[in-house]
């Protein structure tokens, strides 16, 4: 897995407005406590047209809360507020990072959670069938960000491209709502010990 914690980067200008159409997927997201989807994830280095996939669950609590678990592998990457975690229970690691508003936002499924934020950090278009987020300031691990919709208004995919042409594409199925869920589903950490903290906190 193209470890997700390289999303997070440097600082973003004000917010701004978003747009209908990412307001609307935001605003469809928040009327229920939470949601699962089924998804595969495929990364394509530059050059090469096929890369590694993995594949699993993934919940979503809005407005700040996500966590993908990566089916047999043992690995997890979580959001919960302002921590991200990256957790591999067979390698016996986790690791923690302090996220601000601004590196919240540069975080692919944050722009679909907070589209205010996602406005303060990119130029946001709308396409036929999804939505189309660049950076508005420089970033090499980050070119843009492509979010597809299906029939019924759900995520379908979201393609994330760097600038040097790596392909991160996250596809999405089943989509489903859930109750109100425990605040440590989306604190993981390794068997028999407390969720790991970002260094210095």
């Amino acid at each position: 897995m193209v470890c997700l914690l390289a999303l997070v980067l440097a600082a973003a200008p004000p917010a701004v407005v978003p747009p209908p159409q990412l307001a609307a997927l935001a605003a469809r997201l928040a009327s229920a406590p939470a949601w699962q989807a089924d998804f595969v994830q495929e990364y394509v280095p530059s050059g090469f047209s096929e890369g590694t996939k993995d594949a699993g669950t993934l919940v979503l609590a809005p407005p700040s809360r996500l966590r993908f678990d990566y089916g047999a592998s043992g690995r997890i990457f979580a959001v919960s507020g302002n921590v991200a975690r990256h957790v591999d229970l067979p390698a016996g690691a986790c690791d923690a990072v302090l996220l601000s508003a601004s590196t919240w936002a540069r975080l692919p499924l944050a722009s679909i959670l907070d589209p205010a934020a996602a406005a303060a950090a990119f130029a946001i278009s709308e396409t036929p069938g999804g939505i189309r987020l660049e950076p508005l300031e420089p970033i090499p691990e980050l070119a843009r960000i492509e979010i597809s919709l299906d029939r019924a208004g759900n995520v379908a995919s979201v393609v994330v491209l760097d600038q040097t042409g790596n392909r991160n594409t996250f596809s999405f199925s089943m989509w489903r709502s859930l109750p109100t869920q425990s605040t440590s589903r989306f604190e993981p950490a390794l068997t028999g010990q407390a969720p790991c903290r970002p260094e210095g906190s």
